[in-house]
């Protein structure tokens, strides 16, 4: 049997647009017996709720009708996502079909719905919980499951295990299909998962995965076929569409490796180039443009930008103050012309002292030194603001996790934008990556700025260091405390022993930053997905809270 596995880059409920890409998929490889497509395809994943608008079902199931009538034309099966309504409520089902000669020949419900982390299925979906994963196909007898499925061993208190159910039913192939965001990680844990479904099931695995940018989470693709020993003999592209095609009967010899081994910077930077070119397009948008201050972290989100989008689709800001230092604007220059993109320059140093002066003649006293400071960081984010207002471009925000767990960016100011692609990117995860671009790319991102100590310059010699420890106490501090339940025990051990040389009242200083710049972060743009407890939808936690770690 010829199967072939496709992976394609979706958008939320636009049904023509992905009907049209799967209906390509179909004729293009309709020589093939079966044709797998991934999780939620025809609505794309995920939907949230959207699916709450009846209209919504009733094209998802016009699409499931025109391919339905496609099957008819070719001697080919395809395995579709899709979602299913329950009778009396008003939750559906996760489910796939096999669609066979125009006929749904087989139907299965996604029997493990992920609520942790970024996921939160179950306010949709109802476990398929009577439901079968084996059909027989021209011969053949195949199991079908849906990405969480796959992932029982990830112990989240389910009470079902499907993948047991496979041993011992003399199977000639597992189909996964899935719609897994792209994490540090992540393919290792897929690949270490199927390995074992091909182990238990004694059958090779043909793993589907969406491709693509939603919001802010990106999927990686990189879909595969396993032999029954547990080697990747066929394996699609990360972060682009692909495909990959295999003869049950005659697979492969050759063996593939985790894409990115030993590499994490590289992924990093391909998932957010795809995220933020996915964001951007797919919300209508033509380019970005991003406030440039001399700093690390504005140029890290330049080259990417740059890189995602093309010179021309991208504009920078600098707006040199009373605090700014020539060195700054300089950078700002030297960077912009290596990366090609236009730079304008905005002085505000009339405007913050006259904002000053208002402030004074309004409320009877001078301004503190932290509202002057913040004072100037709200008049760029104003200035860049009305500048995507009158070009159209997406405004991108540049704050890095680190300071977005402190609480050391200024709401309405520097936290201005409509996404951040450098959020998830603890500080010195920032320089990793300005240095891999560098190395990768040629010298994009001027050393003057890599060297420098980092600085908001929104006071006279301000320096990070004046608030916040050395970045590399401070991110294990950092990293310790917000993904301490989804570490492995090697690296909480490496973290503990950097965290335990800080003074434990230094400790205590930090984490309450963390817990009360939680308003902060409630009110920040959306973040490119890279960590594995990102801010926003990965970490949920209340701001009215007396929580406070010890």
């Amino acid at each position: 049997m010829k199967i072939s596995v496709i992976q394609q880059n979706y958008i939320v409920a636009n049904f023509d647009y992905n009907f049209s890409k799967i209906k390509k998929a179909i004729i293009d490889h309709h020589h093939s017996d079966l044709i797998i497509f991934s999780e939620l395809c025809i609505t794309g994943y995920y939907p949230y709720d959207i699916l709450a608008y009846p209209a919504v079902i009733a094209r998802q199931f016009e699409v499931i009708e025109k391919i339905k009538v496609l099957t008819e034309q070719y001697n080919t099966a395809v395995v579709i996502g899709c979602v299913m309504p329950v009778d009396g409520l008003k939750k559906f089902y996760n489910a796939a079909l096999v669609i066979e000669k125009g006929q749904i020949v087989f139907e299965y419900h996604k029997q493990l719905l992920p609520s942790y982390s970024i996921f939160d299925e179950t306010r949709h979906f109802i476990a398929g919980e009577k439901t079968s994963p084996f059909f027989t196909f021209k011969g053949q007898k195949l199991a079908l499951l849906i990405c969480e499925d796959i992932w029982f061993d990830n112990k989240q208190g389910y009470l079902v295990n499907p993948v047991s159910e496979l041993q011992g039913k003399a199977l000639d192939l597992v189909i996964s299909i899935n719609a897994s965001p792209s994490m540090l990680g992540k393919f290792a844990q897929r690949q270490q998962l199927v390995s074992h479904i091909a182990d238990i099931a004694k059958a090779p695995v043909a793993y589907c995965s969406q491709v693509g940018g939603y919001d802010e989470i990106v999927y990686d693709g990189a879909s595969f076929v396993m032999d029954k020993k547990g080697q990747i003999v066929a394996l699609a592209p990360s972060f682009k569409e692909g495909e990959i095609h295999a003869d049950l009967q005659n697979l492969p010899q050759q063996s593939f490796n985790s894409p990115f081994i030993d590499k994490p910077y590289a992924l990093i930077l391909q998932q957010l180039m795809l995220g933020l070119k996915d964001y951007v397009h797919k919300c209508g948008f033509s380019g970005v443009v991003v406030g440039s201050s001399g700093g690390i972290d504005s140029a890290l989100t330049l080259a990417i930008a740059t890189l995602a989008l093309g010179k021309e689709n991208v504009k920078a800001i600098t707006m040199p103050s009373v605090y700014s230092s020539k060195g700054s604007v300089d950078d700002s220059v030297d960077l912009c012309q290596r990366l090609g993109v236009e730079l304008f320059q905005r002085a505000i140093k009339d405007e913050f002292l006259m904002t000053c002066q208002n402030f004074e003649k309004a409320f009877g006293h001078p301004p503190k030194k932290l509202t002057k400071e913040n004072m100037q960081a709200r008049i760029r984010g104003r200035i860049v603001m009305e500048y995507s207002n009158d070009s159209g471009l997406l405004m991108l925000t540049t704050g890095n996790k680190s300071e977005l767990a402190v609480g050391y960016a200024t709401l309405y100011g520097d936290m201005c934008g409509a996404l951040n692609c450098i959020g998830d990117l603890y500080k010195n995860d920032v320089y990793a990556l300005s240095n891999y671009i560098n190395e990768a790319y040629g010298e994009l991102i001027p050393r003057s700025i890599i060297e420098k100590a980092p600085s908001a310059e929104l006071a006279e010699d301000q320096k990070d260091s004046d608030t916040l420890p050395d970045y590399y106490y401070l991110d294990a501090m950092l990293k310790l405390y917000l993904e301490h339940d989804v570490l492995l025990e090697d690296e909480k051990k490496q973290l503990q022993e950097i965290v335990d040389t800080v003074d434990l009242t230094e400790r205590k200083r930090i984490y309450r930053m963390v817990e009360l710049s939680e308003f902060k972060r409630k009110q920040a743009p959306q973040i490119l997905i890279v960590q594995r407890r990102p801010f926003g939808i990965g970490r949920r936690m209340p701001v009215t809270s007396g929580f406070q770690k010890t």
